[in-house]
């Protein structure tokens, strides 16, 4: 009986070690699309221009953090899903942070053309500047 006991505290002191070393799943995270507060197209001077992206975001508490920025293209727009993660039932601080990426979202575009932008809910729309410049 006391053998049963100690392999039990045992291994109730191995499954609690190893979710506080960090260990964690998909089902204990919470992802969100990030509040999006400023989005600046920016072009490279190169030939071809690339074009890069500046998103600045927001963090809702003190446990979340940036996740991913995944860029799909369809025809003449752009989407960028930016998303956030925290830990599902944590208790955190209540103050509310930011982020910034800067990304590259290549070359593939026509100077001239009119293309749209959209980064989760915030939406603008670019050409690509002619170099040199036109009279």
């Amino acid at each position: 009986m006391l053998k049963r006991i100690c392999i039990f505290f045992t291994l109730l002191i191995l499954v609690f070690t190893g979710t506080a070393c960090g260990k964690s799943t998909v089902d204990d995270i919470e992802i969100n699309l990030a509040p999006i507060h400023e989005v600046d197209v920016r072009f490279m001077e190169s030939f071809p221009v690339q074009v890069g992206v500046y998103i600045k975001g927001g963090l809702s508490d003190g446990c979340t953090t940036f996740r991913d920025a995944v860029v799909t293209r369809e025809g003449n727009t752009i989407r960028i899903e930016v998303t956030t993660q925290r830990p599902k039932g944590k208790i955190c601080t209540a103050i509310y942070g930011y982020f910034e990426k800067n990304l590259n979202i290549g070359s593939d575009f026509t100077a001239g053309i009119n293309y749209t932008l959209e980064v989760n809910d915030y939406t603008t729309t670019f050409q690509i500047p002619r170099y040199p410049p036109q009279p």
